[in-house]
């Protein structure tokens, strides 16, 4: 109890300090990620609830992989829920999604509506290529991780990646407002910071090679 009211004194605080339109609802991605080495391709699904700066985010992909974090947009923090050899744990890292960020946005004239959003394109420049994004400034863009920089919330287009790219689309969008709960982490998950985290990693790995 003691934890939600902190929680919900502190998004309080958050709506009226800052004075910014915030975006509470959540939405839903059809994802392919294509490996261009190995020629693989994967469909997954991703997940956003957003509370204004407190936002989950979940991805599943068809080949069992799941990522889920929990980040504090205004305070450039997450937590990355894991789980690992049958522990779970929310690791506390800095998030420096927006100051890696390479891309250049060019708009272009072109219009389109998906998923109910009318959408205006951009050329999207980076170090790994060109690709077309269609964006909608109904939304910030800073629910949308890898891309915070855009004109507005990225609806349908391409992220690069170490050996591909991931390709991204809208399916839903809803304004219902998503429980307190999916922003704190499960009782069976130890918080732990990220040094800490790696170290005990590093425990496990040592304990299995002298195994």
């Amino acid at each position: 109890m003691h934890k939600l009211f902190l929680l919900l004194s502190f998004l309080f605080f958050n709506l009226f300090a800052f004075g910014q339109k915030p975006f509470v609802g959540s939405l839903e991605y059809d994802l392919v990620s294509v490996d261009m080495i190995s020629k693989d391709t994967v469909q997954g699904k991703l997940f956003i609830y957003a509370l204004d700066s407190l936002v989950r985010y979940t991805y599943l992909m068809a080949d069992g992989k799941k990522q889920e974090s929990i980040h504090h947009l205004k305070r450039h923090k997450l937590l990355s829920l894991i789980e690992l050899d049958g522990q779970f744990f929310a690791v506390q890292i800095q998030d420096t999604a927006k100051a890696i960020e390479n891309f250049r946005y060019l708009k272009t004239r072109s219009k389109k509506q998906i998923a109910g959003l009318k959408c205006r394109e951009a050329n999207v420049e980076s170090v790994k290529g060109n690709a077309l994004l269609y964006y909608s400034k109904t939304i910030d863009a800073r629910y949308f991780v890898g891309m915070n920089n855009a004109p507005g919330l990225p609806v349908k287009g391409q992220i690069p990646t170490d050996n591909g790219y991931m390709a991204f689309e809208l399916q839903q969008i809803s304004s219902k407002t998503p429980p307190i709960q999916l922003f704190i982490p499960d009782k069976k998950y130890k918080v732990l910071p990220l040094d800490a985290f790696l170290e005990w990693t590093q425990t496990q790995h040592n304990s299995e090679t002298q195994d």
